[in-house]
């Protein structure tokens, strides 16, 4: 029984230090830059719109110092939904139980607002930064920011008044920027 209780302690400080699966979940909110053009006649408008996100993920740490997930988000969308899928690898700074980290984010994703029949889908790519503590070598919080460039866009008809004709309206995401707060496990 000693031996089997000797064996847990040091698997677990062994995990607890270095590499391991994990999974965790975020909440965050998300604001989207959009930009939405008719042409001939030229009119254009920007707008930023704002979004509730919760993300799933599962990930492994390399080290203590580096990890890589994949991650699926959903998008509180107004009259619609939303969501994207990708990855994500962080560098860990330091080797204390409070940790900034820096990241790159890659993925692809779709939002669709079910009022004017938009459905615009593209991908995305940028960095994250962060705080990461860890209470235990097992459980770990962290909050941070996103920062994403995106080519996600739709072009749909809509009927212009003061033509009185259908004119086509190209409406795109340009950046997405998102606040987040999470929690994470490593086996």
């Amino acid at each position: 029984m000693k031996k089997l209780v000797l064996t847990i302690l040091l698997t677990s400080g062994l995990m607890a230090s270095g590499d391991g699966v994990y999974v965790g979940v975020d909440l965050g909110n998300a604001k989207s830059d959009m930009t939405m053009a008719i042409h001939n006649p030229n009119i254009e408008a920007t707008e930023t719109e704002s979004a509730g996100t919760q993300i799933v993920k599962v990930g492994y740490y390399f080290s203590s110092h580096h990890r890589l997930a994949g991650f699926f988000q959903n998008i509180n969308v107004d009259d619609g939904s939303g969501s994207a899928a990708g990855v994500v690898y962080d560098y860990l700074i330091g080797d204390y139980a409070l940790k900034p980290f820096v990241g790159l984010i890659t993925g692809f994703g779709e939002v669709k607002d079910d009022y004017f029949g938009i459905d615009m889908t593209g991908a995305f790519a940028g960095g994250e930064l962060g705080l990461n503590y860890d209470f235990n070598g097992h459980i770990s919080v962290e909050a941070g920011y996103r920062y994403l460039k995106t080519n996600m866009n739709d072009t749909v008809p809509v009927y212009v008044i003061d033509l009185g004709q259908i004119r086509d309206l190209d409406v795109s995401i340009d950046t997405i920027r998102n606040w987040f707060i999470g929690v994470n496990y490593k086996f």
